[in-house]
């Protein structure tokens, strides 16, 4: 393996024996908190929440991408082997807490994998050797942890922070090594209760519960720690049941993308808060740039990562939250453009905000004796403490973004990251609406935002344009004009003039990509035809207008294609031969609104399905192809939720708020 660690946390049969109970670790006082306002050490009824656990999306910082499970040295070049991994993280909690960013809201300082051993009765501990195999000290390793972590979280916690731990629901987590017997496997697999009585006892508020070595299915685990969380917080809290540790669970993203990542869609709602949904965005450490890294393994760059979480945004809301893995805003070796990109669409997609970086070099002291550092860190700073930017983000309607416009795909079908201008689109809770438009070229870049093409009525209309990176205001009536720096953004917050104007959600709808490598296909208006029925097919986006559409109050879908007025997406009334494959089906097309009554109303559900109003029926690539240019889309029996979604009834659409289950 190279010297970069990568995890995979795919479900993963081992061969190993069931693991013996061992002793019951004591709960007493704890310190936790109930992931929406309360404080940590809180245990009282009045903590229970009257909204959901993480009512926003959870804030903070976790140490994997920047330093996987490597030995970290001291900044001032002292030996490593004085300097523990625990102090390491210590460093950085206070990097962030001197930067104000702990006061910005990054709260949750989540150490990953590696901390941990257990010992021959089965107790998990902090490592005494970080990453090492043996439960003796190894003075030529790294020290680790604390046998106990309770001093750590009592550290945090004085931060004004919050204490973050990752575990695996198998018997292996994904980068430790096999212990020497007669020690056990570190993972939490036989162990959930214990684990989550120690958790609570250290004062643990946040568990990210990985995937590696499962003997068990995946629902079985998840499900059994999420109620061991419960049970362990109860009776630390003296019988008080509030639920005060916020669960994020890895199951969607170890199960790539079709059917059965859909049904864990479905299924992690109710054990837990936040999810991941992909691969691992790009591990520091090889010298590139983490912003465009196609897929390779089970990593791939910054911008694939939103790429991918992006269709999935039907999903969010309050206290459900798709993780799109962590911001690598700092020292990971993007430039201060990518940087602000990456905060700009992670805030678009409401997902966690989870900085992996060497915060340590965010102290002033640090940058003040590094002036050929200072100017990056220093934006990179500004870039994560944006209260404007982190406000979207936090938005407490909770929606996620979609794309009105861009996407597209290179010639392998690869998503195109390098070319082309992405319009992300974010309702919020106010009614205004965040925009980010995206340069994804080498070169700066001029373009004109369109109001009616995000979906306003702005015909006699004044808006508010406030630019969130510039904190300007301007006004306009029908478009506003941007500059874009090469991998820059704009990022607006657009609202009408009191009393004036509505809002349609507009723009492409894309169908489900049953493979992480390829970009997403668009609802397209076959060779932008005008004829009655003429037929609909999957295609890379080209920010085409006909592939835009508008989702109108009653149920239609109208297209928007330069040159028509009146045509809405529509079922054929039976089987006919297809005019893109010669194939028997009932197929879907175009046709004037309001001319086939029954056949023009569609329901769209989180599920993804956009179903023909009245029947059973689903808008479907046909044959079940999702990433093939050319697919002809047709009418077919929808698949059920929750355990027979179909990836190719699964469509990611404009919306006006998170659609309902």
């Amino acid at each position: 393996m190279a010297t970069r660690l990568l995890r995979r946390p795919l479900t993963v049969l081992l061969s190993a024996a069931l693991i013996p109970a061992g002793c019951l670790l004591g709960t007493g006082p704890a310190a936790a908190n109930d992931g929406v306002s309360q404080p940590a050490a809180n245990y009282s009824s009045a903590a229970t929440p009257s909204t959901p656990i993480a009512a926003l999306p959870p804030m903070g910082f976790n140490n994997w991408s920047r330093s996987t499970c490597a030995p970290q040295a001291p900044l001032d070049g002292s030996n490593r082997l004085d300097y523990s991994f625990q102090q390491y993280m210590k460093d950085n909690a206070k990097g962030l807490a001197d930067t104000g960013l702990i006061a910005k809201g990054y709260r949750t300082i989540t150490v990953d994998d590696c901390w941990m051993y257990r010992n021959s009765s089965g107790y998990l501990h902090g490592g005494l050797n970080w990453g090492g195999a043996t439960d003796v000290r190894n003075p030529a390793k790294q020290p680790g942890f604390d046998y106990e972590l309770t001093a750590y979280g009592d550290y945090l916690h004085s931060l004004g922070a919050k204490f973050g731990i990752y575990e695996t629901s198998g018997t292996h987590t994904c980068s430790t090594a096999t212990p020497t017997a007669p020690n056990l496997p570190n993972g939490s697999e036989y162990y959930e209760q214990k684990d989550a009585a120690s958790f609570v006892s250290w004062g643990v508020d946040q568990l990210k519960y990985d995937n590696c070595g499962d003997e068990e299915p995946v629902q079985t685990l998840d499900t059994r720690m999420s109620n061991d969380l419960r049970t362990a917080v109860t009776a630390a809290a003296g019988g008080d049941a509030t639920p005060n540790i916020t669960f994020n669970i890895s199951a969607p993203a170890g199960y790539g993308n079709g059917s059965t990542k859909f049904a864990a869609m479905n299924w992690v709602r109710g054990l837990g808060q936040l999810w991941r949904v992909g691969p691992d965005i790009w591990n520091y450490g090889d010298g590139k740039n983490p912003w465009n890294v196609p897929l390779a393994g089970y990593n791939f760059g910054a911008y694939q990562s939103f790429d991918n979480t992006l269709e999935l945004s039907r999903y969010q809301g309050p206290g459900n939250w798709n993780d799109a893995d962590m911001l690598l805003i700092g020292d990971n070796g993007m430039t201060t453009a990518e940087e602000r990109s990456q905060m700009a669409l992670f805030s678009a997609l409401a997902a966690p905000l989870v900085i992996s970086t060497d915060a340590r070099k965010f102290q002033p002291s640090y940058i003040a004796a590094h002036p050929a550092e200072a100017a990056h860190l220093n934006a990179s700073v500004a870039i994560l403490g944006n209260a404007e930017v982190i406000a979207v983000d936090q938005d407490p309607l909770g929606a996620g973004g979609y794309r009105v416009s861009g996407g597209g795909a290179n010639a392998d079908g690869t998503p195109a990251a390098t070319t082309g201008v992405d319009v992300v689109l974010k309702p919020l809770a106010d009614g205004g609406k965040a925009v980010v438009v995206l340069n994804k070229g080498s070169a700066a870049t001029n373009y004109s935002l369109s109001l009616a093409g995000l979906g306003f009525s702005a015909a006699g209309c004044g808006y508010d344009v406030r630019d969130l990176w510039a904190h300007t205001s301007s006004t306009s009536t029908g478009s506003v004009p941007l500059t874009l720096g090469a991998h820059d953004n704009a990022m607006l917050k657009i609202a009408p003039h009191a009393g004036c104007g509505s809002f349609t959600p507009s723009g492409q709808i894309t169908a489900s990509r049953d493979n992480w490598g390829k970009a997403s296909l668009c609802l397209d208006n076959y060779r932008s035809g005008t004829a009655v029925n003429n037929p609909v097919d999957l295609y890379p986006c080209s920010g085409g207008s006909n592939q835009q559409w508008r989702r109108n109050a009653d149920g239609t879908i109208q297209l928007l294609q330069s040159g028509t007025t009146n045509l809405c997406l529509t079922a054929q009334s039976g089987t006919t031969t297809g005019a893109i494959n010669g194939k028997s089906g009932q197929w879907a097309g175009v046709a004037p609104c309001g001319s086939a009554a029954g056949y023009q109303t569609w329901t769209y559900n989180r599920d993804g399905n956009l179903k023909l109003s009245g029947t059973a029926k689903c808008l479907d690539g046909y044959g079940g192809a999702t990433t093939t240019s050319g697919t002809p889309v047709d009418l077919y029996a929808c698949g059920t939720a929750p355990g027979s979604l179909q990836t190719n009834q699964t469509w990611a659409a404009p919306f006006s708020t998170p659609p309902a289950a």
